[in-house]
């Protein structure tokens, strides 16, 4: 009796087969792992280029709402406000505002210093350092400075629109940002090329001066 409850025992503790694991085969589970790797290479690309666009939406987004506060800040000091510029590369770069109509200088890091980018002592720049994307920022175009009129409401002595192009790390989307003589700022698409989604073409330098006339 007690040999054959033993046989039984040992029937019960025999040992499963590796060649399953947990309902499924080794080759199963390749073959799944296999297929994960395939989905992940196939989907990166697509990641990626979400990943480039909110950078770059992000970044361009911050730009254009920095030099906005600038208007609107002449409005609230009743006084002119001047934006200034810097760009020595894709990824140095700052914009910087200052009440008055002379210029500061948004590479001064000493807040002492007469030519401080800053409103009522509170500091006033936007940099490279702020949208936290790499070689955002390709080329600026334009006047050195701009002056807002607190009165008027648009640029004082304005000789041609400010135009900051950007792209993301890739180069496979553009963005610019445009700044014209009305004090108004917006982003477009650069070109067909390297259109972002829900961002227009941006136009031809000849087609804004027919709307203008």
């Amino acid at each position: 009796m007690q040999k054959r409850i033993s046989r039984t025992a040992k029937r019960a503790i025999r040992p499963v087969s590796t060649s399953r694991i947990a309902g499924f085969t080794i080759i199963e589970l390749m073959i799944s792992l296999m297929l994960l790797a395939v989905a992940a290479a196939l989907s990166l690309p697509s990641y990626r280029d979400m990943i480039e666009k909110r950078q770059l939406t992000h970044g361009a987004e911050q730009i254009m709402a920095f030099v906005n506060s600038a208007q609107l800040e002449a409005t609230r000091q009743n006084d002119f406000v001047t934006i200034s510029w810097s760009h020595i590369d894709d990824n140095d770069w700052c914009f910087g505002t200052t009440l008055g109509e002379d210029a500061c200088d948004c590479t001064q890091t000493v807040p002492t210093e007469s030519d401080y980018c800053a409103i009522n002592a509170v500091p006033s720049v936007i940099s490279n350092i702020n949208v936290g994307s790499r070689d955002l920022l390709k080329s600026i175009s334009g006047d050195d400075e701009y002056t807002y009129d607190p009165v008027r409401g648009i640029f004082d002595d304005f000789g041609a629109d400010l135009n900051v192009e950007m792209s993301s790390d890739s180069e496979s989307y553009a963005l610019t940002l445009v700044m014209n003589q009305a004090g108004n700022a917006f982003i477009c698409s650069t070109d067909e090329d390297q259109k972002v989604p829900g961002y227009g073409i941006c136009a031809a330098p000849e087609d804004e001066e027919a709307e203008a006339l």
